[in-house]
C-alpha cells in the first residue's frame, strides 16, 4: 500500500504572511529587549534617565522626604544644634531641632534642583549602574560575582543638606558611610540577575537579527510581488512601534495603580513611570521611523502616476552621469546621520548597516529606472512641473464629468448633451468620452 502523500505546501503567498505577521511580533519583543537592555546595561543611559528623574518635582519631594529622615536618624540634630549655639540659648536646641525638620524638607526639595547636587546625584547613579555592568561582564578586580551588593549611595547629597541646614562642619564627617545607601541588589542576587542581564543583552541582539531576517526571507519568497511586500515589510515596523506606544500607555494605568496604595504618591509614581520608559519610546519611535523610508521606496518603484513621473524623469540623468543615483544617497545619508533622530543613526554599527541598505536599494532601482526608460529624454524641471499641472488639471475635469449628474430634474436630455458638447469643444473631455456620454444620455 502506497504511503499517503504529504500535506501540500502552503501558496507562496500565505507563507509571505505568516512570516510578516511572526516577524511582526517579534519585533514587539525586539523593541521591549532594545529598551531594556539600554536601559539597565547602559550606565549613561541609567544617569541620564536617573537626573530626568530628578528634575521632576513630584520625585524630589519624595526623595528631599527620605534623605531629611536619614540625616535626622543617623545624627543627632539637636546636639549638633546645641554644640553650636551660646550657653543661655543652648535649652532651644530641642525646640528648634523639631521646628528645622519641616523647614529642611522644604530646602532640601530646593537643593536637589540645584546642578551641584543634581550633579552629585548624576554621578551615583552612574557609579551603581557601572558597578552592575561589571558584575554581568564578569566582575573585575574590585566587584567579585560573590560578594558585595550593588547599592545606590547617596551619602554626599546628605552631608551637602547637612551643610545647608547650617549645621557644624563636622556634621558631614559623622554620618555613617551606610546613610542614605539603597541597595539595587544584593550579594545573594547577583548570580541571578547576571545571568538575567546576560540573557537580555543576547535576546535584544538575537530578536534584531531574526526580525531582519525574517523580513528578507519574506521579500525573497514574494518574488513578482516583492514591491508590495517591502511595503508590508514598512508597515509592519511602523505597526510594531505604535503597538509598543499603546501598550506603554495602558501598562502605566495598570501598573501604576496596582503599586500604589496611597493616592499621595500616585502623581510621582506617574512621573517615575513616564522617565523610566521614555527610552522606550524612542526605540518605538525608531521603528516608526524606520519604517516610513521603507513605504516610500516601495511606493516609488510602484505602478503610481507620480513615482512614474518621476522615474522617467531621473532616467536620462542617471544614464548620462551613473553615479548621480549614489551621490543623491550619500548625501541624503549625511543629512539623516547629522539628524540623528534615532540611536540607530548615531551608533557606528546600525549607521554602517543602514548605509549598506541604502546603497543596494539605490543599485537596484537604478536598474529598474534603466530597464523602464531606456531612451528617455531629459527634461527640464519647469517642464516637468507644467506637464504635471496639465495632467492634474486634465483629472480634475475628468472628475467633475464623472460626479456631474447626467440627468436631474428640469434639466433635458438636449441641455445636457450641450454641456457635454461644451466641454468636448474647450478640450475638457475627448472624443471617446463624450461618444460614450451622449449613448448613455440618448439611451436614458
Amino acid at each position: 500500500m502506497a504511503p499517503d502523500p504529504s500535506p501540500p505546501e502552503p501558496p507562496r503567498h500565505i507563507r509571505v504572511r505568516l512570516i510578516l505577521a511572526v516577524a511582526t511580533l517579534l519585533a514587539v519583543l525586539a523593541i521591549f529587549a532594545i529598551w531594556a537592555n539600554r536601559q539597565l546595561l547602559n550606565p549613561t543611559n541609567w544617569s541620564r534617565t536617573s537626573t530626568a528623574l530628578l528634575q521632576k518635582e513630584t520625585i524630589r519631594t519624595a526623595l528631599s522626604a527620605y534623605l531629611i529622615d536619614q540625616l535626622y536618624a543617623n545624627v543627632n540634630v539637636s546636639a549638633e544644634l546645641e554644640s553650636g549655639l551660646p550657653n543661655q540659648l543652648a535649652p532651644l536646641a530641642g525646640p528648634l531641632s523639631g521646628a528645622l525638620h519641616s523647614v529642611a524638607e522644604q530646602g532640601a526639595e530646593r537643593a536637589l534642583a540645584t546642578p551641584v547636587v543634581q550633579s552629585i546625584w548624576k554621578k551615583a547613579n552612574y557609579a551603581a549602574d557601572q558597578t552592575l555592568v561589571t558584575i554581568v561582564n564578569g566582575g573585575g578586580s574590585r566587584v567579585q560575582i560573590h560578594g558585595g551588593t550593588v547599592s545606590l549611595n547617596l551619602r554626599q547629597i546628605v552631608a551637602d543638606l547637612a551643610q545647608r541646614l547650617g549645621l557644624p562642619p563636622g556634621t558631614a564627617k559623622k554620618l555613617p558611610a551606610s546613610v542614605a545607601s539603597l541597595k539595587v541588589v544584593t550579594s545573594s542576587q547577583l548570580g541571578l540577575v547576571r545571568n538575567l542581564a546576560k540573557a537580555l543583552h543576547a535576546l535584544a541582539v538575537w530578536l534584531t537579527i531574526l526580525v531582519l531576517a525574517l523580513y528578507a526571507w519574506a521579500v525573497f519568497l514574494a518574488r513578482e510581488h516583492r514591491r508590495r511586500t517591502l511595503m508590508w515589510v514598512g508597515l509592519s515596523l511602523m505597526f510594531s512601534g505604535l503597538l509598543v506606544l499603546v501598550a506603554r500607555k495602558i501598562g502605566q494605568a495598570q501598573l501604576v495603580s496596582a503599586i500604589t496604595s496611597d493616592a499621595s504618591i500616585e502623581p510621582a509614581a506617574n512621573d517615575a513611570y513616564s522617565v523610566a520608559t521614555s527610552l522606550l519610546v524612542q526605540v518605538a519611535g525608531g521603528a516608526l521611523i524606520i519604517g516610513i523610508p521603507v513605504i516610500l521606496s516601495a511606493w516609488f518603484a510602484g505602478p503610481a502616476r507620480r513615482a512614474l513621473a518621476a522615474r522617467r524623469f531621473l532616467a536620462p540623468h542617471f544614464r548620462e552621469h551613473p553615479g548621480m543615483a549614489y551621490w543623491i544617497t550619500a548625501g541624503l545619508l549625511a543629512l539623516l546621520f547629522i539628524w540623528g533622530p534615532i540611536s540607530a543613526t548615531r551608533d557606528p554599527w546600525s549607521m554602517l548597516l543602514l548605509a549598506v541598505l541604502a546603497f543596494v536599494g539605490t543599485h537596484v532601482l537604478r536598474g529598474q529606472i534603466a530597464g523602464e526608460f531606456p531612451d528617455a529624454e531629459a527634461i527640464s524641471m519647469r517642464a516637468s512641473i507644467h506637464e504635471y499641472a496639465h495632467a492634474l488639471g486634465e483629472k480634475i475635469s475628468r472628475a467633475r464629468v464623472e460626479v456631474a449628474p447626467t440627468a436631474s430634474y428640469g434639466h433635458s436630455k438636449a441641455a445636457e448633451i450641450e454641456r457635454f458638447a461644451a466641454l468636448h469643444d474647450r478640450g475638457a473631455i475627448s472624443d471617446e468620452e463624450y461618444a460614450a456620454a451622449k449613448r448613455e444620455l440618448l439611451s436614458g
